[in-house]
């Protein structure tokens, strides 16, 4: 087969395979992960569910390769942003504004993410692809870094290691994107403009001065 041909096949091989995780997303999000079924995404993707078992196992090997896509979009998006700052104190305000903005505009998945994983917790844990921990373990290398940075420029003290410094960084950001996920109404807190709270309490805490 000619090399054009082969890679034509590639290209149609990966659109397909976007095509079925889009319309998993799409599906989760209306039905909710449990109720969501291979059918219902086969449906939402037009493709028969012969095809779907193609590409992916099951309803959780789809989930889990929605995470890692996730995480890889997150990822990217934030170094390429941060790369934008000047010093390291606006690198870490981008840090900070490029989360809250992924994850109001991936609010669907999220909030599936978070609300759904107690119940996932067992049945996909052990599923879950090595190269995803790994992509995780990597972000918060990253951000460790630009603590270090930071660290160095006398921003933020030395007293602790960077690495433990940047684990409560992301659980200060996620506890600002939880109660959005959690708030099932219309009426909802924009977050995308809390970032200046977010960078207060980590770097002052809420002690009184």
């Amino acid at each position: 087969m000619p090399t054009s041909q082969l890679d034509r096949k590639k290209r149609d091989l990966i659109l397909r395979r976007s095509d079925i995780l889009r319309a998993a997303e799409r599906a989760f999000a209306v039905r909710g992960y449990h109720q969501a079924t291979m059918a219902d995404i086969a449906e939402e993707a037009q493709y028969g569910v012969g095809t779907l078992y193609l590409y992916f196992k099951d309803k959780q090997s789809l989930y889990v390769n929605l995470l890692e896509k996730k995480t890889r979009q997150l990822i990217g998006l934030v170094k390429e942003n941060v790369e934008k700052g000047k010093d390291p104190l606006e690198r870490i305000k981008i840090l900070i504004q490029t989360q809250l903005k992924f994850f109001i505009s991936n609010e669907d998945f999220f909030r599936i993410f978070f609300s759904q994983r107690e119940g996932l917790r067992w049945k996909v844990k052990d599923r879950v692809s090595a190269s995803t921990v790994d992509l995780q373990l990597e972000f918060l290398d990253y951000i460790a870094d630009l603590i270090a940075q930071a660290q160095s420029r006398g921003i933020i003290t030395k007293k602790h290691q960077a690495r433990k410094v940047a684990a409560v960084l992301s659980a200060i950001i996620h506890s600002i994107v939880m109660p959005r996920l959690m708030n099932s109404t219309k009426h909802k807190e924009d977050i995308t403009n809390q970032y200046p709270f977010v960078l207060e309490v980590f770097l002052n805490g809420m002690g009184a001065k």
